[in-house]
Order: C-alpha cells, then structure tokens, then sequence
C-alpha cells in the first residue's frame, strides 16, 4: 500500500478517536470556563467578557489559560479553531 493510502486509512480511523478525545477535554471545563469559551468562540473580546459575566480582566485571563491547559492547546489561535 502506498504511503499516501496507509496515511488516508491511519487518518480515517482515528479520526472518531480525536473526536472524542476532543469532548473528553472539553467536559474537564468547569461552567465558567464554559462560558468563557463560548464567548471567545462567538469572537468576544477579553473587555466584552469581563463586562458580560461581570468578572476582571485578570480572571478572564486566568480562565482562559485554564481552559488552553486543559484542552491540550499551546496558542489563542489553537483555541478559536478548538471551539
């Protein structure tokens, strides 16, 4: 078998693997980081997060480095494509 074919195979079948390796991970989030994320994945800014759930820029921070650690992610960008 090719190598471009036994890659296409490996890729098919662990695809449902990442999949939900990926909600696995994303149950380990607490409420508020839930919440957190959901609104940087509705494109919010950090200043438009602390004003809608009330909270300090350096909580917003805080949890979005938790929610990046928990999730297994290394930048901002990983965690808008994540969500």
């Amino acid at each position: 078998m090719s190598p471009s074919i036994s890659q296409k195979v490996k890729d098919a079948y662990l695809a449902p693997q990442k999949k939900q390796t990926r909600e696995k991970r994303y149950e380990t989030l607490s409420n508020r980081e839930r919440e957190v994320f959901q609104l940087i994945a509705e494109g919010f800014t950090t200043k438009q997060i602390t004003e809608t759930l009330c909270i300090s820029t350096s909580t917003v921070k805080s949890h979005r480095a938790n929610i990046m650690e928990k999730l297994g992610l290394t930048s901002p960008v990983q965690l808008g494509r994540f969500a």
